[in-house]
């Protein structure tokens, strides 16, 4: 899929959480675009489009809120063992709020680093309700008892001009995953039915809702040769993914964040090319993560719910 990319989970079902780490050669260009109003990060600013790095040895998307991020932390210091990076080792990390499905709890300090250990060649990983994607869920207006289960998921194409572009997502949104014909595919359940989150926030007297519980984080990756710039505008383009799939996405309730990953082994003749199948791939891994996931803690999974079709507005 994407040579050299590696990328391995950490999963407690029964806790209801998870982290997925993303094994970065060391000559990819890699960079970052938060756009969500409410995200946890670590080391993100260096990696948008004014920041000064754009190298990194991981990322690291996971479970457990803020409290997730010490997980990623860590990670830096088992990477400093084994003597990556120049001076410290390059880890960036974004999370999901996933503390309302199973007990509350979160990726155990030394997560990140089995993730690492255990990584395999993109494309062999697992997806559905794994990693990161064990205790998301789409459609959280009425928390986990109202939603339906998010997931891990992921996307791919090769394009005419050579370079191949994918994506993974971690599918936590408060808006509705949105299927290829419009209808919702995953999101708000009311009395049986899909409810549109949309509806829900023009219909609702006082809707009660936090801020910061809900967010969607892709990772688009190409084997393309591209600058720290063209490397923004690729993970730019995954929020474009976003918006295919997701209503409503990045609002206060979102922590949306995009990263991209070009490990320059393929010449491009035409980017903008690369950021239309960029936002393509990532619309096509959102929608793949629910399909994929399987119910976990009283909260359902799409495939529980019948075929596609049943229950749909």
């Amino acid at each position: 899929m994407i040579k050299g990319l590696r990328i391995g989970h950490w999963t407690d079902r029964d806790a209801g959480t998870g982290l997925t780490v993303f094994v970065v050669p060391e000559q990819a260009t890699v960079a970052a675009a938060p756009r969500g109003q409410n995200p946890g990060t670590l080391n993100l600013a260096t990696y948008d489009q004014y920041g000064c790095s754009d190298t990194v040895d991981a990322i690291v998307l996971t479970g457990g809120s803020c409290y997730g991020l010490t997980a990623a932390s860590y990670l830096q210091n088992a990477l400093a063992e084994r003597q990556r990076g120049v001076t410290v080792p390059g880890v960036v990390s974004a999370v999901v709020f996933d503390l309302e499905v199973g007990r509350v709890d979160w990726p155990e300090l030394h997560a990140g680093h089995m993730a690492y250990e255990a990584a395999v060649v993109a494309g062999e990983e697992e997806v559905g309700t794994v990693g990161a994607g064990t205790g998301v869920t789409a459609g959280s207006v009425d928390g986990p008892g109202g939603a339906t289960k998010g997931g891990f998921g992921r996307a791919s194409r090769r394009t005419a001009q050579g370079p191949t572009v994918a994506a993974w997502a971690v599918v936590n949104p408060v808006g509705d995953v949105i299927g290829e014909d419009g209808r919702v595919l995953a999101g708000l359940r009311r009395d049986g039915h899909f409810h549109r989150v949309t509806e829900a926030f023009a219909t609702d007297v006082q809707p009660e809702q936090e801020w910061g519980r809900a967010t969607t984080l892709v990772v688009v990756a190409a084997d393309a040769r591209l600058t720290k710039r063209e490397a923004w505008r690729l993970a730019h383009a995954g929020h474009g993914g976003i918006a295919h799939a997701v209503t409503p996405c990045a609002t206060g309730l979102d922590g949306d964040t995009s990263f991209a990953v070009a490990t320059g082994e393929v010449e491009v003749r035409n980017m903008l090319a690369l950021e239309g199948v960029a936002a393509a791939v990532t619309a096509e891994a959102i929608r793949d993560a629910v399909r994929q996931a399987t119910g976990l803690h009283g909260v359902p999974a799409l495939r529980e719910l019948g075929p596609e079709g049943d229950a749909r507005v």
